[in-house]
């Protein structure tokens, strides 16, 4: 029989027992009964006086190794220190927002009740209460340990990735898109536990205040940073893995109107540019990238970057994307040239001290010879260019004098005993003289011309098309 060893989270300063609080009042009452005593010490009054999600410890398996169940708890009580400390400094340096940051961080015991409040009174509105989000919010984060190492992974990956994130009680507080994603980690328990319409009602609430609109059913993994949020589209059946950056605008949804499984899987280490589009039952590779703007429709293979509508792969890609945060730079890709370049430097470096010299020197010679290649590429291109601007100057001409000879020959048709060869002739001269973009001066000469040879008599003013 294998041991499963867990950590104790605390979420109040009240030490209280495994057991139901109700349960160990009862069993006291019993004690004192069956001693023939009843007293008031018997009786935890603060207890009676706080709600059940307030006041009891709980023993969470976590993992089956005991190391791991430690550090799982340590990191998580490093990380809720380290958000208090940040929230006093903000306290002092802003008084304004002292009370603000006293009632969502430093009135709390513990991330979950911290969490939960800032949770509930974003959402809130006056059909559903704080209170009554902040009972939900906090059972789910105090009795499922996956939402709450889901939540400290984003919140640590908001620090980690965005720029812009100074500190993990500015994500905590601030940052919809962390709050929109811990709200469908909330609303997926819900519907995980069969509470489909409290689940959906969260995120029709969430659409509303975050615009992100994410389906309770869709999995999403841990470390997951969905970068601004605003726009951000994700389907019932889509599938999220670990450590994804996901930036604003982006669309994980279907194809049509088929039921089942129809939304794309994205892997883990998967960075996904803004106004990105993936549509239908796709795979995203490992380390795959999406650069801005894309429409994915084809599945993409690991470590690959993708761009484009549709989306054609473009190259390679190095390291971890979602975590370097590097949305285009010619660094993100293996070159084919860069790589044998480097292959060729490293077998004639020779040994010792010669060979970081041999290969700056290589790297040089082949930065050089890149470069040459893309002048000469450049010279080529406009060496090929130039016989085809000729070829559309020659056909540009005869087009125009295939337009005056039509524009002979019409006036001819409509004007009877007209000057043919005349009109041709001036028609032609004109043409000579216009090169290849004067087919609107030939047509105007040809009118002119034509009007001389028949005379005031023989114009006829058309009829209108229709009365004013």
């Amino acid at each position: 029989m294998s041991t499963r060893f867990g950590y104790r989270i605390t979420f109040s300063s009240v030490q209280a027992s495994k057991t139901d609080p109700a349960a160990s009042l009862v069993a006291a009452s019993k004690s004192d009964s069956q001693s023939g005593k009843v007293s008031d010490e018997s009786i935890d009054w603060t207890r009676q006086g706080v709600p059940v999600y307030l006041q009891s410890s709980v023993d969470i398996d976590v993992c089956d190794d005991e190391s791991q169940a430690l550090t799982m708890g340590m990191a998580g009580d490093l990380l809720w220190n380290a958000i208090r400390t940040e929230a006093k400094a903000d306290a002092a340096s802003e008084p304004l927002l002292s009370s603000f940051l006293y009632a969502s961080i430093l009135a709390h015991d513990s991330f979950e009740l911290a969490l939960g409040f800032v949770l509930a009174n974003r959402l809130a509105n006056s059909t559903m209460l704080p209170t009554q989000l902040f009972e939900i919010f906090h059972g789910v984060l105090r009795t499922d340990p996956e939402v709450r190492c889901a939540a400290l992974s984003d919140i640590a990956a908001c620090r980690e990735r965005d720029p812009a994130c100074t500190s993990y009680s500015h994500a905590l507080l601030y940052y919809k898109g962390y709050h929109a994603i811990q709200t469908q980690r909330i609303a997926h328990a819900l519907w995980q536990r069969n509470q489909k319409v409290m689940a959906l009602a969260l995120q029709s609430r969430m659409s509303e205040v975050f615009a992100v609109d994410i389906h309770p059913a869709a999995r999403i993994g841990k470390g997951v940073l969905l970068d601004h949020g605003t726009g951000v589209v994700i389907g019932e059946t889509a599938v999220i893995g670990n450590n994804v950056s996901i930036l604003q605008n982006v669309t994980l949804g279907g194809t049509g109107k088929e039921i089942g499984d129809r939304h794309p899987k994205v892997g883990d280490n998967v960075l996904i540019g803004a106004c990105a589009t993936i549509l239908g039952n796709i795979h995203i590779g490992k380390g795959a990238q999406i650069a801005a703007g894309s429409l994915v429709l084809k599945p993409v293979p690991p470590h690959f970057l993708v761009a484009g509508s549709p989306a054609k792969e473009i190259g390679p890609v190095r390291g971890n994307p979602a975590l370097s945060m590097r949305h285009w730079s010619r660094r993100i890709m293996e070159p084919p040239e860069a790589t044998a370049a480097a292959a060729t430097a490293a077998a004639a470096a020779g040994g010792g001290g010669g060979r970081a010299g041999g290969a700056s020197v290589a790297a040089a010679e082949a930065s050089s010879a890149q470069e040459n290649v893309e002048v000469s590429g450049r010279l080529e291109a406009e060496a090929s260019l130039a016989p085809l601007e000729a070829e559309a100057a020659e056909a540009s001409a005869a087009a125009a004098e295939a337009s005056a000879a039509e524009a002979v020959q019409n006036m001819n048709v409509s004007g009877g005993g007209l000057a043919g060869p005349e009109v041709s002739s001036v028609a032609l001269e004109h043409s000579s003289d216009g090169g290849g973009g004067g087919g609107g001066d030939v047509s105007a000469a040809v009118a002119a011309e034509g009007g001389k040879a028949q005379g005031p008599e023989g114009r006829k003013r058309p009829a209108p098309e229709y009365e004013i």
